[in-house]
C-alpha cells in the first residue's frame, strides 16, 4: 500500500535534515509501517517542495540508517524497510568501538541485560533452545585445555541464553555487547577459570530447565559480576579503551 503523508514544505537550507525527520516522526507515531511505498524520488521532491538532489541526499541518509529501502526499475520507488536486529547489533557495536568502551563498561552493561535474559529462558526456553545450550556444553568441556576456543564457545554459550529469553532487543543488544568482550575474553581465559566457567554455565542451565527465573538470573549476574571484579583488577583491561587513539 502507497501512504501518503501529509509532508510539509521545508526550508531549503535544511532540506535533508528535515525530509530525514519527517519520515523519522512518521514511522514513530505508525503513520509509516514497514514495507509502506513512500514514492518515487520525484513524487517526493514535489511533496516536499525540494529539489531532487535533496530528496536524493535525503533518501541516502533514511537507507545507511536503516529505514528504507530503495529500489529501482519498473517496480522500484522508496519502502520503508523491515526491521533487522542483527543491523541494529553490529551498528552498536561498531559505535561502543568507535566511542572507546571500556571492557568493564561493556561488562556493567552485560550484567544487567544478561540476569534479565536468564530470567526469561528460565520461563521462555524451548526444547531446541535447551538442546543448544546442553551442546555448547559439552563442546566447552572438551575446549579446556584451548583458550581461544574455549572463549568462543563461552561466549556462544551466552548468546544462546540471550536466544532463549526470545526478547529480540536483549538478543541484539547482547550480540553487540559479546563482539565488544570478545577478545578481552580470549586474552584472560585460562585452564582453571575455564573449569570454573563449565560449573557455573551448568548450574545457569539447570535453573533454566526446571523453570527457576530467580535462580537463573541470579547465578548469571553472580557470574558476569565476578568477571567484571577481576578484569577491574587488571589494569591493562581496566583503563584500556576498545578504540584506540583517543
Amino acid at each position: 500500500m502507497t501512504v501518503r503523508s501529509a509532508w510539509q514544505r521545508v526550508r531549503l537550507t535544511r532540506a535533508g535534515d528535515e525530509i530525514v525527520s519527517q519520515i523519522r516522526a512518521a514511522l514513530f507515531e505508525g503513520r509509516l509501517r514497514p514495507g509502506d511505498q513512500i514514492g518515487s524520488e520525484a513524487a517526493l521532491a514535489e511533496q516536499f517542495g525540494v529539489s531532487r538532489i535533496s530528496v536524493r541526499d535525503a533518501l541516502r541518509t533514511l537507507e545507511a540508517s536503516g529505514i528504507v529501502e530503495i529500489r529501482v526499475g519498473s517496480k522500484g520507488g522508496v519502502r520503508i524497510a523491515h526491521g533487522d536486529p542483527n543491523r541494529f547489533a553490529d551498528a552498536l557495536a561498531v559505535q561502543l568501538r568507535l566511542v572507546g568502551v571500556t571492557p568493564v563498561e561493556a561488562m556493567d552493561t552485560e550484567m544487567g541485560i544478561e540476569w534479565v535474559a536468564a530470567q526469561l529462558a528460565a520461563t521462555n526456553a524451548t526444547p531446541d533452545d535447551l538442546a543448544e545450550m546442553d551442546r555448547l556444553l559439552d563442546d566447552a568441556r572438551n575446549l579446556v585445555g584451548s583458550p581461544f576456543a574455549f572463549a568462543e564457545c563461552s561466549g556462544a554459550f551466552h548468546t544462546a541464553v540471550a536466544a532463549a529469553s526470545h526478547n529480540r532487543v536483549i538478543m541484539a543488544t547482547m550480540s553487540a555487547i559479546r563482539e565488544v568482550l570478545d577478545e578481552a575474553h580470549r586474552q584472560h581465559t585460562t585452564t582453571r577459570r575455564a573449569e570454573r566457567v563449565i560449573q557455573v554455565h551448568q548450574n545457569i542451565l539447570d535453573a533454566i530447565k526446571t523453570g527457576d527465573s530467580r535462580e537463573a538470573g541470579r547465578l548469571m549476574q553472580e557470574h558476569i559480576g565476578l568477571a567484571r571484579e577481576q578484569a577491574a583488577d587488571q589494569p591493562e583491561i581496566r583503563t584500556a579503551r576498545i578504540a584506540k587513539g583517543d
